[in-house]
């Protein structure tokens, strides 16, 4: 990303989850993105929308040589679960 002021390199200074859109296939994330610019120090920011993937237990199998056994399968979450980190942001 460039900034628009000097078109000088960035990096990002924060990111603020804006929104998430459940009842969407698949469920989309809204990020906001705040970038710094190094050289001149313009602060600017972006809004972004993202897929999330949801891994489904069906499709996750263990890899040859790995135990088979109920322990080592991977529990199976509502993404909305997955997401629940966001909320403390």
């Amino acid at each position: 990303m460039n900034c628009p002021k000097c078109s000088g390199g960035t990096y990002v200074s924060e990111e603020e989850v804006v929104k998430v859109l459940e009842n969407t296939s698949p469920i989309k994330v809204i990020l906001k993105v705040t970038y710094v610019c190094r050289s001149c120090g313009e602060r600017f920011s972006r809004v972004f929308s993202e897929d999330v993937q949801a891994k489904r237990k069906e499709d996750w199998s263990p890899s040859p040589g790995m135990p088979s056994s109920e322990h080592a399968v991977r529990p199976e979450y509502e993404p909305a679960d997955r997401l629940r980190f966001l909320d403390k942001i």
